[in-house]
């Protein structure tokens, strides 16, 4: 009985023994391998491809957005100075790449003031784009310049018919106007989804007010045409004081449809002045 028990236990450890190399032999079969380090600015994007179906993964999505493009392919977008790392996981292979995002350019206007930019990603047979705030979330849609002309339009027409002079358009103000029509569909609010106040929007060093190109705001959401906006904007006495008053001189209009949840679309109108 002795002999047998003790023939039992050495087939167990055996066993054992063999399953701990296995073990080890499968651990060992798992490799980790490292892809060049990318450098891009905010704004500007790369792609990232591997061999075979990966799961990807992003370690710092402030600094940068990733979309998956396919199976094997990712882009990464660069949304603000920073580093990140993206893993690609293909089976027991684990490729890595270190992704380093520079200042982008920003779009200037009149003066020495800067306009921050939004980054997108253009959404493949659609009219739409993601676009990606400053807190890295991001917002579905598309902008509608004709609109937004409209609104420019009438406008200088009531400030004619109330004895304040035209405003002159002005690109850093439609930028800005774009920016915060697309933040707007996130926070709606003067405040916008960073915890800033609505004229930071003049350039990420602008702290104060006198700093910033951007002098007053009105905003709206959920009108479907010009007419409408500017309905609502002359009923309340706050926007319709923004809209006549004498010592602003230019204007920018940027009119944002954001995509819903059910498919639909809500348009977000910022409008934003400059003296």
């Amino acid at each position: 009985m002795k002999h047998v028990l003790k023939k039992l236990l050495l087939i167990t450890m055996l066993l054992v023994a063999v399953g701990m190399m296995l073990g080890a032999s499968n651990a060992a079969e798992a490799q980790t391998k490292t892809l060049k380090t990318k450098t891009i600015k905010a704004g500007k994007s790369v792609n990232l491809k591997v061999k075979g179906s990966a799961n990807w993964a992003i370690s710092n999505t402030k600094v940068a957005r990733m979309t998956v493009l396919s199976a094997n392919t990712a882009k990464i977008t660069g949304l603000q100075p920073g580093t990140t790392n993206i893993t690609a996981q293909v089976g027991d292979t684990s490729y890595r790449a270190t992704i380093r995002v520079k200042a982008g350019p920003k779009t200037s206007g009149g003066g020495s003031a800067s306009v921050e930019t939004l980054s997108s990603s253009p959404i493949a047979g659609s009219r739409d784009s993601a676009y990606y705030i400053s807190t890295g979330t991001e917002v579905v849609g598309h902008f509608d310049d004709a609109y937004a002309n409209d609104i420019v339009a009438r406008t200088n027409s009531y400030r004619s018919s109330n004895g304040a002079s035209s405003l002159g358009g002005q690109s850093t103000l439609t930028q800005a106007a774009r920016t915060r029509a697309v933040e707007s569909a996130v926070r709606f609010s003067h405040t916008r989804p960073n915890g800033k106040s609505y004229y930071t929007v003049g350039g990420t060093a602008s702290q104060g007010f006198k700093d910033s190109p951007v002098y007053g705001e009105n905003l709206a959401y959920g009108y479907n045409n010009a007419s409408e906006t500017m309905t609502a904007w002359i009923a309340s006495t706050s926007h319709q004081e923004n809209l006549v008053r004498k010592t602003f001189t230019t204007i920018g209009v940027g009119v944002f449809w954001a995509k819903q949840s059910d498919g639909g679309y809500v348009a977000y109108i910022a409008q934003e002045f400059g003296s």
